[in-house]
């Protein structure tokens, strides 16, 4: 008997809360696709993505202990609201062992449905992580539906951890409730953790402190090596938690005490249903405000990642770069090879000058230091001013497709400066303050040029800027390195990119490994014998931990959000009954039955609303304090990224979060029309 009870349980149940039969699934699905990249072999070829593994391992086994608290806490609610049905099974004659063991059978029956569709889904959306990631880390999307043994034996282990979580905690409260709490569990709200005005003031100006507390371990990172973020996000965390259980609470009072507000227009049935849940829903609402604020931050963080690290390859302008250190090299036998393995659209050869002086590379120091970045660059090339051939200047702006109408051409011969956007002011500041000249040739204040030249990063066309000469000018100069920029029909793959460097023997240009000289300041990324080989798709690949690292947190925040959403949205259905009897009355005292749906769905919009606003705040500040971060520390130069850049990550993050979101405000109105 207890088997076919169990059985039409579980399918009552799946019924019942089918949003939470619904977040299980995708939570599978969600582990299932992610450990896929764990055991995927396209991942497993790319020598730059071996920390990936470790990244997915480290935010899966946070989202097995976060989902599983939150199955727990859902399981118990849910439990509860079911507490009537036990109370019978027990004044039957069934004991709580019993009653723990019909528990146990429906959870592994739910678990299990909703297991094997995740997988379903799971392979579904692999496929879709893979043809989203693999391109982006320079490698090709080959379209398959394998079952991957391994990647199902760790969701499924990861998965019955999560159930185990919820099973145990709930098998105990079973085993030893009575039948008089059983009977009377459904009519208790959850419990107030404070009351009165005093002890919540006090508590208030607590948290608060916590609050600022966080923000000022993300500011100050007064310990260093990643734990000022860890420390701040508690604290943060710690403080919506506290924000629920004290503020709410004290300002629903404010409204409720002005009788000629509360008393127009039905304000009164929205208002009373509102502070009820407030009263006794502190607890829920606040592990909600940090769910979300936590998804909310993990979107923006993933966001300017994925933006920071499309910059870094995009400010490359070359599909292909070739480099040479210390002097001119013929690059033409390359050139044949390479064209030999992918197509060749255009190529040019040329090299990078210096003389020894600094006036030009002072200003761009000065700069970028008045606008709060470093501006000083370890690279050793960079040290001093760095020139150009004007005839190398002009086939480089033919090939790149830039404006030659007011590039200087005939007259006087003239030198020219070419620099990022937010370093021309204060070059035409310094020309304006007196003539200046090169090798007797006058600098022009006039013919100064800001478009994209692949001067964001090193070894490109200068660090930041570059001083454009005539060519017999740079007679006394010696060269700092000679390059030669390929552009290419299509985009490279990594494995492209690996032939063209075993075949024509090139070391790869490693921007994050630097060696120092001997009597020379700074280091050079010039690490070995040879030639180079870099280019933006190149950079891609080493620039590949970024995209990695946003790939978990993405993950993160999707979990974190559809959990916290199905929470939401299982309390408002399981207060239905009480939400009728309501709707019942209100009919009884003439309200119109189009009147009472509005008001049902203000009540339920106001509480879909309630978590969201101190949680999007707190979000968007720790988002911009990540992302000014992260480009001033990948960036030598400001406003690298636009300067509506960092005002656009909350609000995609926001757009992002909304749309699964709105997917559950929608399926809970509905659920509450029906």
């Amino acid at each position: 008997m207890l088997k076919q009870l169990s059985l039409r349980n579980a399918s009552r149940q799946a019924k019942e809360y089918a949003l939470y039969f619904i977040t299980l699934t995708c939570t599978v699905s969600f582990l299932y696709a992610f450990n896929t990249l764990l055991f995927s072999d396209s991942v497993k070829s790319l020598p730059e993505m071996q920390v990936l593994p470790y990244m997915i391992i480290a935010a899966s086994t946070l989202i097995v202990f976060i989902t599983g608290r939150i199955i727990s806490y859902m399981a118990g609610y849910m439990l509860k609201r079911r507490s009537r049905e036990f109370g019978i099974y027990m004044l039957c004659g069934i004991s709580n062992r019993d009653i723990a063991k019909l528990l146990s059978r429906e959870t592994v029956l739910m678990g299990l449905s909703a297991f094997l569709p995740g997988l379903a889904l799971g392979m579904l959306l692999s496929q879709l992580l893979e043809a989203v990631v693999l391109p982006m880390l320079g490698s090709r999307y080959r379209l398959r539906f394998p079952l991957s043994l391994p990647a199902v034996n760790l969701t499924l282990a990861y998965f019955f951890l999560m159930l185990l979580c919820s099973l145990v905690k709930n098998r105990r409260w079973v085993r030893r409730v009575s039948l008089h709490s059983l009977l009377l569990s459904d009519r208790k709200s959850e419990t107030v953790l404070l009351s009165g005005n005093g002890p919540r003031a006090a508590l208030f100006f607590l948290f608060l402190g916590m609050g600022g507390a966080g923000f000022w371990f993300l500011l100050s990172l007064p310990i260093g090596a990643g734990f000022d973020f860890l420390v701040g996000t508690v604290l943060l965390v710690l403080f919506l938690f506290g924000f629920f259980q004290t503020v709410p609470a004290f300002l629903t009072t404010v409204p409720a005490n002005r009788d000629a507000w509360k008393y127009r227009k039905h304000r009164l049935t929205v208002l009373r249903g509102f502070t009820v849940r407030i009263r006794s829903a502190g607890t829920a609402l606040g592990m909600l405000s940090a769910l979300f604020c936590l998804a909310l931050t993990f979107y923006g963080i993933g966001i300017s990642i994925c933006g920071v690290t499309d910059k870094m390859v995009s400010s490359n302008l070359w599909d292909i770069q070739l480099l040479h250190p210390g002097e001119w090299q013929d690059f033409s036998g390359y050139e044949e090879a390479i064209a030999r393995m992918v197509p060749l659209e255009a190529s040019y050869s040329y090299a990078i000058y210096t003389d020894g002086e600094t006036e030009f590379t002072d200003l761009r120091q000065r700069t970028s230091q008045e606008m709060g970045f470093s501006g000083n660059p370890m690279y050793r090339e960079f040290f001093h001013d760095t020139y150009m051939k004007q005839s190398d200047y002009r086939r480089l702006r033919e090939l790149l497709g830039l404006d030659m109408r007011e590039v200087p051409s005939s007259g006087t011969p003239l030198c020219y400066v070419h620099c990022l956007p937010s370093l021309a002011d204060s070059f035409r500041d310094s020309f304006r303050q007196g003539e200046k000249s090169y090798a007797g040739y006058p600098i022009s204040g006039e013919a100064l040029f800001t478009e994209d030249f692949s001067q964001s990063d090193i070894y490109g066309n200068g660090l930041g800027y570059i001083l454009v000469v005539p060519d017999e000018a740079v007679a006394s100069c010696r060269v700092l390195y000679s390059q030669c920029v390929m552009m290419t029909a299509r985009p490279l793959a990594h494995e492209e990119l690996e032939e063209i460097a075993e075949v024509c023997g090139l070391n790869k240009l490693r921007r994050n490994t630097v060696q120092s000289t001997s009597g020379d300041p700074g280091a050079t990324a010039f690490v070995a014998e040879g030639d180079f080989l870099s280019g933006k798709w190149l950079d891609r690949d080493f620039s590949s931990y970024l995209p990695a690292l946003s790939i978990c947190l993405f993950y993160l925040a999707l979990v974190l959000e559809i959990t916290g959403a199905a929470i939401l949205a299982t309390q408002l259905l399981s207060d239905r009954e009480r939400n009728r009897r309501q709707d019942r009355l209100l009919s009884q005292l003439g309200m119109e039955a189009g009147q009472i749906r509005r008001l049902s769905h203000w009540q339920t919009g106001l509480f879909f609303l309630l978590p969201l606003p101190l949680a999007f705040g707190v979000s968007s500040a720790y988002v911009l304090l990540c992302g000014a971060r992260l480009e001033r520390s990948l960036f030598y130069f400001p406003a690298a990224m636009g300067p509506m850049w960092l005002p656009g990550l909350p609000v995609q993050s926001l757009v992002l979060f909304g749309v699964l979101y709105g997917i559950y405000y929608a399926a809970a109105r509905i659920g509450a029309n029906r």
